[in-house]
């Protein structure tokens, strides 16, 4: 600590303390003021005097006799020193706390880089993603479909006027191609929906929710009728593959008889929603297990809607079914309509 004129801010008294900080003799720092003590790359006075107060407060920027930085965190007061107004200054050495700050500050202003970049590398991933399985969807359907639809009708005419014997065997022949036709168009349509390039997500899902329960035996339930229209090509996919995962979980997991898919305007946002009536799971087990890499489908779903800045619900608990609530932003226009 020290004792400096109100006025002048020459030293009057100092302890030992600060003498073994700034490296002074007791007679060196008495004919010095507080402003020798200052970094002369930091002329600013850090000095905060509270107004109408008797209590100074604030950090230093100061350096020690063999010219070392120095920052002190410093509380000030007004006091009467010998006859006159003078300030009595307690002060601590906060060098090493400052830089370990700076520091962390670093390392946190690199980590964020780091988050970024991940980021902007995930969402271009996903767009190659969806970019390469829209061209397998098309490719499955343009060619391997149409081969197939081609020999099936060869076979078909085969069967006409061919031989008794040989027509049960391509009997058999078409019934194969027709099931391979089929898995064909399933795989295509779950690559990547021609509807929702075509018709948007409404369709897409609609659609998508309807064969998946029709060949699971589940009855599905569906409303969007106070959706907002066009969120954006990067919405609508991120929403089509959250439920997608989501009516997948509920047609292996759940053991339901209804789904419930809802779509809907919430807050200036997209919002979805879908519900099963099945027996439900114990929520933190399922995170847990998620965290461990043990079940991507959880980690896939935060990830995609992290990604276009959204926000994830779950609900579960076993024998209560399961709700998820997923919601996406959407474009400035887009929410103007919503609200």
């Amino acid at each position: 600590m020290w004792v400096a004129d109100d006025e002048t801010l020459r030293f009057l008294a100092v302890n030992e303390a600060a003498l073994k900080v700034y490296g002074y003799t007791r007679a060196e720092f008495l004919r010095m003021n507080a402003s020798d003590l200052r970094r002369a790359d930091e002329r600013r006075d850090f000095l905060r005097n509270e107004p109408g107060g008797t209590v100074y407060r604030g950090i230093y920027r100061h350096r020690r006799k063999n010219g070392e930085p120095l920052d002190i965190e410093g509380v000030g007061h007004l006091v009467r020193w010998r006859g006159q107004q003078a300030r009595l200054v307690v002060i601590s050495d906060i060098t090493e706390r400052l830089r370990t700050q700076q520091a962390l500050e670093r390392v946190n202003r690199e980590l964020e880089l780091s988050h970024e970049r991940l980021r902007a590398l995930s969402r271009r991933l996903l767009e190659v993603q969806e970019e390469e399985r829209g061209r397998l969807a098309r490719d499955l359907h343009d060619d391997v479909g149409q081969a197939l639809t081609a020999l099936k009708i060869q076979l078909e005419s085969l069967q006409v006027a061919g031989e008794p014997a040989l027509r049960q065997r391509v009997a058999e022949g078409v019934e194969t191609v027709q099931h391979t036709l089929e898995r064909v168009r399933q795989l295509s349509l779950s690559l990547r929906p021609s509807q929702l390039d075509d018709l948007g997500l409404e369709a897409a899902l609609r659609s998508h929710l309807d064969r998946q329960c029709r060949v699971a035996g589940l009855a599905a339930h569906f409303d969007a009728e106070d959706a907002p229209h066009d969120p954006g090509p990067e919405t609508e996919t991120a929403c089509f593959r959250v439920a997608q995962e989501a009516i997948t979980n509920v047609l292996r997991h759940a053991r339901a008889q209804n789904v419930w898919v809802r779509l809907y305007a919430s807050n200036d946002r997209l919002a979805l929603s879908v519900r099963d009536d099945g027996h439900g799971f114990d929520l933190e087990s399922v995170r847990t297990r998620a965290a461990s890499g043990a079940s991507l489908g959880l980690v896939s779903m935060e990830e995609r809607i992290a990604l276009v800045s959204g926000s994830l619900e779950l609900r579960s608990a076993p024998g209560q079914g399961t709700l998820l609530v997923a919601s996406f932003p959407l474009p400035p226009a887009k929410s103007a309509e919503a609200a």
